[in-house]
């Protein structure tokens, strides 16, 4: 079971970095749109390591900086 929930968690930390807009565009959390791509990357900066947000420190930490850069490209300000 504990083998279970680990798969789960780790599959939808995948998710969530592939699709940030389902919660922060979603209403759930702050919005992406909002912040510009540096900020949205100094932000993951500090849940990368470890300050803040639980959920969010381990999608973080999750990530690569070039997948960070990405998504903060994608999803923020224009």
């Amino acid at each position: 079971m504990k083998k279970l929930l680990v798969i789960a968690a780790v599959a939808g930390m995948a998710f969530a970095y592939t699709d940030c807009a389902m919660c922060h565009n979603g209403g759930m959390a702050q919005k992406l749109d909002k912040l510009t791509p540096a900020q949205i990357v100094k932000m993951m900066k500090e849940f990368k390591a470890g300050k803040g947000n639980q959920t969010m420190v381990g999608i973080a930490q999750g990530m690569s900086d070039k997948e960070i850069q990405e998504a903060a490209k994608k999803y923020g300000k224009k």
